[in-house]
């Protein structure tokens, strides 16, 4: 049985029985709606239509048993209900996991059984401080969490709460007229010129297939997961390029998980030295002996990745990290994050006075501020030397050739000239 009470000037208490008790006694769930549409509430037949589709839907979610009285709701039971109803359905996949992985890490372990209504901001100032101290990771590590680690925990919490809000869950965020965590601009780490040699050395010491992933890493720029995606057609050995398209940032069930490319461009070429594709021509070569080798247990299908451990199956960007950590150990080169090698590719094309355009087009990036933004050290230090190129006309230099004292000279005689002429027009205006 399912019945309805006016307890406001625009809400109405919802009342649907649930069975009996153990004690023999009737269960009953209520809920209240509230009505902001004023030409409603004035016409009876609508209203009442509106009113009993609202208790229907309400029947419907308490036979179901899938109401639960937000006054009594906990935080874990609405990030489950938020994780089925929208992060599986709108978010990216990899998004989503990120969610989840500072949800189950970080946030559920503190407010899980905690009432949503009864999360307060203090309570978030608390917990932000706690999970900036050392042995606060997942890994009860010594060191404190980084800065983005940090503020993408308190994202994850402001994507929940506003959708609680949203959904009329709780009024406010717990989170609104907080302040986010601040990131802490990093030093940028990237190979001088004497690194890149010895880098260059230690590839060629190093299996064709990873000698060649990490050079194209470092001349062309690419991202981890792009240079992961790279088959056989993307590159033009004709035309010397690499045409990117595509991107692997994880792996699901075994398999990659491909995507666009991070700015979500249709296509970016990336012009190669002939060097470049020379040596990956030879490769190719011994890769498609590989290929043959493998026969029936060649997993790859018909896809052509370059990159992989030997059954067409590309290497995963756990697998390309873990090889960069040891490679700089065997050969001692200068610790660099493998993203670095970007940072490289960049930082060499600015100092050596490189087109902004053309750095961004080659990076990847939506837009010349973040290229800027990212690397104004360097393109301050490229200014002042594309600014240096003019040294040669200095006039100081010249001092001693006859015929550019004469230029000078008479220039300044002009000058002379000139400003007797202005102070005669001054003195006239004023008379």
């Amino acid at each position: 049985m399912a019945s309805y009470q006016k307890r406001g000037n625009n809400s109405y208490l919802l009342v649907v029985e649930a069975g009996y008790d153990g004690k023999g006694k009737r269960k009953k769930k209520t809920k209240t709606i509230r009505i902001e549409d004023e030409a409603l509430l004035k016409t009876n037949k609508r209203l009442k239509d509106y009113i009993d589709k609202e208790l229907v839907k309400f029947q419907i979610e308490v036979d179901a048993g899938e109401y639960i009285n937000p006054e009594k709701l906990k935080f874990e039971d609405f990030v489950e209900d938020w994780h089925k109803k929208h992060a599986k359905v709108k978010l990216a996949v990899k998004t989503c996991r990120n969610y989840k992985e500072k949800l189950d890490n970080y946030i559920l372990p503190r407010f899980g059984y905690t009432r949503l209504e009864e999360i307060k901001p203090l309570h978030i100032v608390d917990f932000i401080y706690d999970i900036s101290q050392p042995g606060a990771a997942a890994s009860k590590r010594d060191k404190p969490l980084s800065d983005s680690t940090i503020y993408e925990i308190d994202k994850t919490m402001r994507v929940v709460f506003n959708k609680a809000v949203e959904w009329k869950v709780i009024k406010e965020s717990p989170m609104h007229g907080l302040s986010r965590p601040r990131i802490r601009k990093k030093k940028m780490k990237y190979y001088e010129e004497e690194d890149v040699l010895q880098f260059m050395e230690a590839m060629y010491q190093e299996d064709t297939v990873w000698r060649m992933f990490f050079i194209t890493s470092a001349i062309s720029g690419m991202r981890r997961g792009e240079v992961v995606a790279l088959q056989w057609p993307d590159l033009n050995f004709e035309e010397g390029y690499i045409k990117l398209t595509r991107s692997i940032p994880f792996f699901e069930n075994g398999r990659p998980h491909i995507k666009t490319t991070k700015t979500n461009e249709d296509l970016r070429i990336i012009t190669m030295p002939n060097w470049y594709m020379e040596e990956m021509k030879e490769f190719q070569e011994i890769w498609v002996e590989e290929k043959k080798l493998m026969d029936d247990d060649w997993e790859g299908g018909d896809d052509d990745y370059i990159f992989h451990p030997g059954n067409g199956i590309p290497y995963t960007p756990e697998t390309v990290t873990s090889t960069w950590a040891k490679l700089k150990t065997r050969h001692k080169l200068k610790n660099i994050r493998l993203h670095d090698l970007r940072h490289t590719m960049i930082t060499y094309l600015l100092e050596d006075g490189e087109s902004l355009l053309n750095v961004q087009n080659r990076a990847g990036h939506s837009s010349s501020k973040i290229t800027t933004d990212t690397y104004g050290h360097v393109s301050k230090k490229a200014n002042k030397s594309t600014a240096e190129r003019f040294n040669k006309f200095d006039p100081r230099q010249f001092v001693n050739n006859p015929s550019t004292t004469d230029i000078l000279s008479t220039s300044t005689q002009r000058r002379k000239v000139d400003a007797s002429r202005f102070k005669e027009v001054i003195k006239t205006g004023q008379e």
